[in-house]
């Protein structure tokens, strides 16, 4: 055996479908069982973020892939995967960068009106691509109904930011829950969550 080679370039990709990013590597000798993947010196394990999978590609050479899920800003940074052989060790590196998501340039805000019979999340986003929000409830997505609303304006605090509003008509015990809205573009997320709580 002779230690891992690295076979090509690593790549990294992008599903915008699916939000995840893929880290793909083709390496010759490497031992599958022993590869170790490291984000900035921190070894990373298979979690709900991170999935590793090898096939054989033929010719001694195998892709290993590493699948960072719902990929956003704080998941961006050096990655590096470890390969291990019976006669030494290589590695391949991967910057991965969350390109410019969406952008928060305001905490999110509950604003009232209607003396409280309507109240509403806003969330104010700048983005140089378009963007498009899915707002969630307790990680439940939320569906519009003739109580819950979401809308998007542009924003006149800002020419390139857009409000992004959900709104609860006539507020019930069981609109309480933590709300998150989750803004994409063609480059990445990013997110914003709040609790809503009734005095």
């Amino acid at each position: 055996m002779a230690p891992p080679s690295i076979y090509g370039d690593p790549k990294i990709t992008h599903d915008e479908s699916s939000g995840s990013v893929f880290l793909e590597t083709l390496v010759t000798n490497a031992d599958p069982s022993k590869t170790k993947w490291f984000l900035k010196d921190q070894e990373i394990a298979e979690t709900a973020t991170y999935k590793f999978s090898n096939s054989d590609e033929g010719g001694n050479r195998r892709k290993f892939v590493c699948e960072i899920k719902n990929f956003d800003k704080a998941l961006a940074g050096e990655y590096k995967a470890k390969f291990f052989s019976a006669d030494g060790e290589n590695y391949a590196s991967f910057t991965v960068q969350s390109g410019n998501a969406p952008e928060f340039y305001e905490k999110p805000k509950i604003v009232q009106r209607d003396g409280g019979n309507i109240i509403g999340i806003k969330v104010r986003a700048k983005s140089h691509l378009e963007m498009k929000a899915e707002w969630f409830k307790d990680d439940k997505p939320v569906k519009n109904s003739d109580r819950v609303k979401t809308s998007v304006k542009a924003d006149d605090k800002n020419k390139e930011g857009k409000q992004f509003i959900l709104e609860i008509t006539g507020p019930q015990k069981d609109d309480e829950a933590k709300y998150k809205c989750v803004v994409k573009n063609a480059e990445g997320q990013n997110q914003q969550s709040l609790n809503l709580v009734f005095d």
